[in-house]
């Protein structure tokens, strides 16, 4: 008797995460959300196969402002509390895993000096497959993380990461370099 209800439960879990990512433009085969996701705005969000948001610690935010667009890759992993917002443009490549409570955006909103009201150009961001990106870190306008790095808790980066090294410090630094083997 297991064996059918396994399959109707996998059923109603997958019917469950589609409703809540309804609002997506496009959504892959087996996507699993857990916990709450807010997605709002008028911009474009593409979710790949297998992607996993578990916003179970706290809710998880994809907004894409008019003309701006999320891409999610293949088997990304999104943690609880983390929040994307793009005006422009924000690619997160296949297998990248974002901590707990990471910020990630295309665009600062206001400049830091002078007239606080202009809103400054957005800069695509890019996150290649299997980057990791530990918890609480922020991923600023114009960054670029290559391939098979790993970005450490709370740093913060607004910079091209070159493949296959761990940054962390303030201001961020590479503290490991993976050996190819």
């Amino acid at each position: 008797m297991t064996p059918t209800i396994l399959p109707v439960s996998r059923g109603w879990s997958s019917l469950l995460s589609r409703m809540k990512l309804r609002k997506c433009r496009v959504v892959g085969e087996a996507p699993t959300v857990l916990g709450r996701v807010w997605i709002h705005g008028p911009g474009e969000i593409r979710v790949g196969h297998r992607v996993v948001l578990d916003g179970r610690v706290a809710p998880i935010e994809l907004h894409a402002m008019r003309g701006g667009s999320i891409l999610l890759g293949d088997d990304v992993v999104i943690e609880g509390g983390a929040s994307l917002e793009a005006l422009q443009s924000i690619t997160i490549g296949a297998g990248a895993r974002l901590g707990t409570f990471c910020k990630v955006m295309d665009n600062q909103h206001h400049p830091l000096r002078g007239n606080r009201h202009e809103r400054p150009a957005s800069v695509p961001l890019v996150v290649e497959a299997g980057v990791t990106v530990g918890s609480r870190a922020i991923l600023l306008p114009g960054t670029h993380v290559q391939q098979g790095a790993t970005v450490a808790p709370g740093t913060v980066i607004s910079r091209r990461i070159p493949p296959a090294v761990t940054v962390g410090g303030s201001p961020p630094r590479v503290i490991r370099r993976e050996v190819a083997g």
